[in-house]
């Protein structure tokens, strides 16, 4: 299966992490991938997992959701960050953020969910 990945959405999450006090340079992507979306297709939700650093060095292992709106013209509007160092607490989270979405059929570390 190829992995559904958006280098600016990266870009997002980098710099939502140095914007909340976390090294957003340090982040290593375990996955970023697509998790859903609302036709027709300006509504995303993405799901993710990374290791990272806090400003005092300490390494993290967090889960973390992303809400974009491709309509949005500036990144306060486009996207939405939530991390999670709890994966049940990212799993609970997710689908209640892609309620009312299309959802993939296989995403990296989730159960199969609907179809697309």
């Amino acid at each position: 299966m190829a992995m559904f990945q958006n280098r600016s959405t990266q870009k997002d999450v980098r710099d939502w992490f140095n914007e909340n006090g976390l090294k957003g340079d340090s982040l290593t992507f375990d996955y970023l991938e697509l998790y859903a979306l609302k036709p027709p297709g300006w509504e995303q939700i993405f799901t993710f997992e990374v290791d990272c650093f806090d400003s005092n060095g300490n390494k993290k292992h967090l889960y973390g959701l992303v809400s974009e709106d491709e309509r949005a013209l500036n990144i306060a509007d486009k996207i939405e960050v939530e991390i999670y160092m709890d994966k049940d607490l990212h799993q609970k989270a997710l689908e209640e953020w892609s309620d009312g979405f299309i959802k993939r059929k296989n995403v990296k570390g989730r159960k199969k969910a609907n179809s697309f």
